[in-house]
């Protein structure tokens, strides 16, 4: 992939967890720091309003197999890096921890430290409604939040959360390649319990991805197909996907899974980018920033991010914050 853009990101993040195990291996009911108390209060976690996969399982059952994943308590996991880790993690394994080394960053690399400031030209106006886009290449479902941090303060976490940005409508616009494609949909954005003035990604889950099991004995290997599985790495020996209803009954196989919300995007995820309005703060020091983006995973111990640079500036005494919105 031309600049990797998909690879930085965090795994094996469980919400009150001190750190991320890196551990990406998808096993149900998996929490990533067993033997802590975790640091989590009632109103950190998310109403199973806003839960992206099947809704019909008893909250905190065997059944409900996401329950330590980042999505349950929006931005109480914890992360590598704000802009990502090269890879995930730091050495390479099953589950989308590679990263091909370039002249800019290589596996292990904390995107704050190796990204440097590229100038986009993207001039924001404070008080005003600006336009972001964004896209996915495998769904997990969960949700998304943007953030800025100044760009001459440490990037890290606790920057960016100290300014998170509003959504301006509570409508979102699916961008395509043909322009006579494009849609507006309806957009759903948490309004109560844990992860307020999050966004839920745009299409639901209808399948529940592939469970991962350690399936192999001594002497055989995964015969899953993917890039390391093979010889001489065997990459996914101890995390060998299976069926998540064959191990897990109740998850698949006894019931039809109930769609969490609708979809009305009518078309695969890699067909449309997800472009959303954003409040500029009004009362934020005019300035150049770096706007990150936060997708935590439901249907994964994953978060993924992105960092980019903008300027903002004062708004002409004469600015109009009603013509400056998206149609």
């Amino acid at each position: 992939m031309v600049g990797q853009a998909c690879f930085w990101f965090s795994q094996g993040c469980t919400p009150g967890c001190d750190q991320c195990s890196g551990n990406g291996d998808r096993y149900p009911n998996f929490d990533h720091c067993p033997d802590q108390a975790k640091s989590l209060k009632p109103s950190d976690i998310l109403s199973k309003d806003y839960w992206t996969g099947d809704k019909q399982w008893k909250e905190g059952s065997s059944y409900d197999i996401y329950k330590f994943n980042p999505w349950r308590a929006p931005g109480k996991a914890p992360i590598f890096d704000p802009c990502g880790m090269a890879g995930g993690r730091w050495t390479e394994t099953f589950n989308a921890a590679a990263f091909n080394t370039t002249t800019f960053a290589k596996m292990g690399d904390l995107g704050s430290d190796v990204l440097k400031a590229r100038p986009t030209g993207t001039v924001w106006t404070k008080g005003g409604v600006a336009a972001t886009r964004w896209t996915m290449t495998a769904n997990h479902g969960g949700g998304y939040l943007f953030r800025l941090c100044p760009a001459n303060e440490p990037l890290t976490e606790e920057c960016f959360q100290k300014t998170p940005l509003k959504f301006a409508s509570e409508k979102s616009v699916l961008r395509f390649a043909d322009p006579s494609k494009d849609k507006v949909i309806d957009a759903i954005t948490v309004q109560h319990g844990g992860g307020i003035g999050w966004r839920l990604v745009p299409k639901p889950k209808t399948t529940f991805e592939n469970c991962d099991y350690n399936a192999t004995k001594e002497g055989h290997h995964c015969k899953w197909k993917c890039p390391g599985c093979g010889a001489p790495t065997y990459a996914a020996d101890e995390s060998c996907p299976d069926i998540c209803a064959k191990h897990w009954p109740g998850t698949q196989d006894d019931r039809p899974i109930v769609q969490p919300y609708p979809d009305q995007t009518g078309a695969p995820i890699t067909e449309f980018a997800t472009e959303d309005s954003i409040v500029v703060p009004s009362d934020i020091t005019a300035g150049d920033y770096v706007l990150g983006w936060r997708w935590d995973c439901e249907h994964s111990s994953q978060i993924w991010h992105s960092c980019s640079d903008i300027t903002i500036v004062d708004a002409p005494s004469s600015f109009d914050l009603a013509k400056d919105t998206l149609v």
